[in-house]
């Protein structure tokens, strides 16, 4: 039996091969018991191959004792194995896996990606894969602190290239360290951290030649973060940010490193028909502006095209912007395929490992015959003469199924080598795309920004007008004749042309006393309250997420509506959310349309 991880202080020194159906099963319930200490690396070895595509030797090197590596070849032992692993979390057919010691891959199998190879061609890259990964996982389960070890030293030396994930540090006696992403800050590239000439200095193990830069950087955690903040900005600039989530009411970005800020609907966009998703990309780079740094607060729906942001901090001293816009593509080109390399034969793709009901193929007896040399069927033939009759029909009828078989195999792997040439396709398309709807994502941003900014100057240049032809205050002396006129225009400009037959103002009346809760309730603009009095009579109140439209209820949940003598039922919207004292419209619904009651604050239930 394996390591158990529960009891051992460290994994495996050595590279450790699954050699039964028993140790596949023992492994797959390891994998699966809650405080295993460390992540376990599992490559496969595809069937009718001796050795894996990867290199689990090197895997072993790169990660030491953060990780534990795991070989299992591709035939009944990683059956036992994928009987065991839930749906889309088994690994075989030549595949690799990092399974994290926190167990969300085990319903989000996206967490523990499946790394592919064909071929001993495909070894430099899923050993790669299967290394950042691994590291990774033991960076998220705090197994790589920044800590003095034994033999380490504190060098200094200068970047002199990055590559990939990878860093090239040359110290001042010409010796040579590498800087690892994975080993840097989680969710950040290495160029967001280094550039070329960048001097540096941390801890250098000569074991691994690699150098621990963690102790330089300037924002560990959240209070660094706003430190940093607070030091590179001010109220009112325009700062860059990475968008880190997006949901249907409020994008969320980091300023930097652990600094999450959650920015509102209402301070995006100012059209209700935008859908929050389909304008931010995870991983997206936006400007905003800062309106205050405690708490705080950011804007996305106020920055104009020409202004410029100022630069990000850097994370490390002497180091580059950790964020940046990303260049213009006018002109995007589509990638071609990578063509196949003629002196590589097609191999048969395993299958995915995401229907566990299907065992891993056996090798028939063709695939062992296949193994014997081509000349094979004619020595057989010639054998056969000597044999018996009905032994000699048996002979020819093998090797005419051999030949079969061998002329089917050629078919499939020439339409597996079209396959997959059609895939590297999509694949570009897909990034072409994605690429695509970036740009449009960041266009549209840019018009929307523009026709808010329109709508401020024309309302600016009302308001001057009006000052200089001497009109001053309200349009009507009667107040319910001055409210009538402000939803009509707020319904004018904010329904366009093409939608106005279909979203008319409803029949409405006003109670006594609404006006009155309108001047005299503090804490909300009245162009606000004006503007959800639209959403409700144009219905649009009832479909939006933010005004939580419902019935009022006569005590608890549960307890009846508040109904009127009439069958009037009242309720009540949103006009703010997230406090006791956030605003609330009441109206009635009546047989010939609203009737609007009051505003109140939210814990205040009258009608």
């Amino acid at each position: 039996m394996g390591p158990s991880g529960g009891g051992a202080v460290a994994p495996p020194s050595e590279v450790r091969r699954i050699a039964s159906e028993a140790e596949a099963s023992e492994l797959a319930h390891r994998l699966l018991m809650p405080g295993r200490r460390w992540p376990v690396v599992v490559l496969t070895i595809a069937g009718e191959h001796d050795e894996p595509f990867g290199d689990p030797d090197e895997v072993k090197q790169a990660v030491g004792d953060l990780a534990e590596v795991v070989l299992m070849p591709t035939d009944d032992t990683s059956w036992a194995f994928s009987r065991v692993m839930p749906a889309m979390t088994q690994v075989y057919g030549g595949a690799g896996r990092v399974y994290p010691v926190d167990h969300a891959w085990v319903s989000d199998p996206g967490r523990s990606r499946l790394r592919f190879a064909y071929s001993p061609h495909d070894r430099k890259r899923i050993t790669d894969q299967l290394i950042s990964d691994a590291l990774q996982a033991a960076m998220a389960a705090g197994l790589v602190e920044p800590r003095t070890r034994p033999g380490t030293q504190q060098r200094s030396g200068r970047v002199q290239g990055i590559i990939g994930s990878r860093a090239l540090v040359m110290f001042d006696d010409m010796s040579v360290a590498t800087v690892w992403e994975e080993l840097t800050l989680p969710g950040v590239a290495l160029d967001q951290v280094l550039v070329r000439g960048q001097p540096v200095s941390g801890r250098y193990d000569p074991d691994s030649r690699r150098l621990d830069l963690r102790a330089a950087l300037r924002f560990v955690d959240a209070a660094s973060a706003k430190g940093g903040v607070q030091g590179a900005y001010q109220a009112g600039d325009v700062v860059l940010a990475e968008v880190a989530a997006v949901a249907e009411e409020a994008v969320t970005v980091r300023l930097l490193p652990g600094l999450l800020v959650e920015i509102g609907r209402e301070a995006v966009t100012s059209n209700q028909k935008d859908t929050l998703v389909g304008l931010f990309s995870v991983g997206e780079v936006v400007t905003c502006r800062l309106i205050a740094a405690e708490p705080l607060r950011l804007r996305l729906d106020d920055v104009d095209d020409e202004e410029v942001p100022k630069p990000a901090p850097s994370l490390l001293p002497g180091g580059p912007p950790w964020l940046r816009l990303p260049e213009p593509d006018p002109q995007p080109q589509a990638v071609a395929p990578p063509p196949l390399p003629a002196s590589i034969p097609p191999k048969i793709a395993p299958p995915l490992p995401d229907a566990p009901s299907v065992m891993p193929r056996q090798p028939s007896p063709f695939d062992l015959a296949q193994r014997l040399s081509p000349s094979q069927p004619t020595v057989m033939a010639r054998r056969a003469d000597a044999l018996p009759a009905a032994q000699q029909a048996q002979v020819l009828q093998l090797s005419n199924e051999l030949a079969a078989e061998r002329a089917t195999r050629k078919a499939l792997a020439s339409e597996l080598a079209g396959l997959r040439a059609r895939a590297a396709e999509l694949e570009a398309e897909l990034v072409q795309a994605t690429r695509t709807i970036e740009q449009l994502q960041t266009r549209y941003r840019g018009a929307d920004l523009a026709r808010q900014r329109l709508g401020k100057q024309l309302r600016s240049a009302q308001g001057r007008d009006d000052q200089a032809t001497g009109v001053q205050g309200p349009l009507f002396l009667d107040p319910e004749e001055q409210f009538r006129y402000e939803v009509t225009c707020e319904w004018a400009q904010r329904i366009p042309a093409a939608e106005k037959a279909d979203k008319p103002l409803a029949r409405y009346t006003l109670a006594t006393g609404f006006l009155d809760s309108v001047e005299q309730l503090e804490g909300i603009n009245r162009a606000k309250i004006v503007a959800v009095v639209v959403e409700v009579l144009t219905g649009q109140a009832q479909h939006l997420p933010g005004r939580d439209a419902h019935p009022l209820r006569t005590g608890d949940a549960g307890s009846p509506y508040v109904r009127r003598s009439d069958g009037a039922i009242c309720w009540r919207v949103a006009l703010q959310r997230e406090s006791a004292a956030a605003r609330r419209l009441h109206y009635w619904r009546t047989q010939d349309g609203y009737e609007f009651s009051r505003v109140a604050l939210h814990d205040d239930y009258r009608p």
